[in-house]
């Protein structure tokens, strides 16, 4: 009967996709000057096939062994792109090529890509300190930086009316908080290491972090904040850092949204040289995400590299208001503001 039923549908020309394809992929891009990574999940419901970037929905065609993915990705320069992977399973393998899809001018060349599967590596439970202390300067590809998100109906609604330029917090001087922040990829950051504690130091606006190694938990009625409050362990030579008592914000440019009751997870990775520090960074925010997105960010040690003062006047974006005339509608949007 099967056999009948496959061969009714080779004759009215329906593919039949190759259910080897679903699962957890590892992508890696090999872009124009490094390699991008990122997870990859195609899922079948029914004769309907899903995929998923890093966490975010990306439309998927599939056809016997061969997928097309188109993955909304965003460049430094804040320009929205479409990276169009295009490949075929080959001994549980995915490998293909891609294009890059922009009105913009990005600066990225069609390449080749490929896929194995994801399997999660267990880390130590024994811990096993490295120092990673140091000035760090952030190191070249590593993240797709995957735009859109998986947001529920609630996120949605909240994210419909977004307008980053008069709702950005950063733009007005406000801290974006730690979600935005760590994943940033223009500034550098130093770790000083004291007793029972790390500390970090981000340029970008002038922030301040304490990472507590003790094991002590938040103090009762302890505030919600931009930086919120992280408590970090060692795995192995792995550094796992889980930060609660968020302030709502924002994820990043896009203006998705994080709860009060987000959890964010940072696991850092030293190189076997010592030279650099790579990190997977995962949101957990079922308020607003069904799925937890993920960013990827990597650093190099660079000791000759200064921290500067980060400097930011408020009053230049209150002026254009003002001279615009666009004051009384920047207040009455106070609610989409914290």
């Amino acid at each position: 009967m099967r056999f009948l039923l496959l061969t009714l549908a080779l004759a009215m020309g329906q593919a039949i996709a190759n259910p080897a394809l679903e699962g957890e992929w590892m992508l890696q891009i090999d872009a124009t000057g490094a390699p991008l990574s990122g997870l990859l999940q195609l899922e079948r419901d029914g004769e309907e096939w899903r995929a998923f970037v890093e966490g975010g929905p990306a439309p998927v065609t599939v056809d016997e062994n061969t997928v097309v993915v188109d993955i909304d990705s965003r460049d430094l320069r804040g320009f929205v792109f479409i990276i169009r992977l295009k490949g075929e399973l080959q001994d549980d393998r995915l490998q293909g090529t891609f294009t890059i899809h922009s009105d913009a001018q990005i600066r990225m060349a069609p390449s080749t890509w490929s896929a194995s599967r994801y399997e999660k590596i267990p880390r130590s439970s024994e811990p096993d300190p490295v120092d990673i202390s140091g000035i760090w300067t952030p190191a070249p590809g590593i993240d797709i930086r995957k735009y859109s998100m998986d947001l529920t109906p609630a996120a949605e609604e909240w994210h419909a009316g977004y307008l980053m330029h008069y709702d950005q917090p950063n733009v007005r001087c406000i801290s974006p908080g730690i979600t935005a922040m760590v994943a940033w990829g223009g500034y550098p950051f130093e770790i000083l290491d004291s007793a029972g504690r790390l500390t970090f130091l981000y340029e970008v606006d002038s922030e301040v972090r304490r990472i507590f190694l003790d094991g002590r938990e938040a103090p009762e009625f302890y505030p919600g904040s931009g930086m919120g409050f992280s408590t970090g362990r060692w795995e192995g030579r792995d550094l796992v850092i889980q930060t609660s008592h968020l302030e709502p914000n924002v994820r990043d440019f896009r203006g998705e949204p994080v709860s009060e009751n987000a959890r964010l997870e940072e696991i850092y990775s030293l190189s076997d040289d010592g030279q650099t520090l790579s990190a997977v960074i995962t949101l957990y925010d079922p308020d607003n995400y069904k799925r937890p997105p993920i960013r990827r960010r990597a650093w190099t040690r660079n000791p000759d590299t200064d921290i500067y003062p980060y400097e930011c006047d408020p009053d230049s974006f209150f002026r254009q208001m003002y001279n615009e005339g666009k004051l009384e509608m920047y207040f009455e949007r106070s609610r989409r503001r914290n």
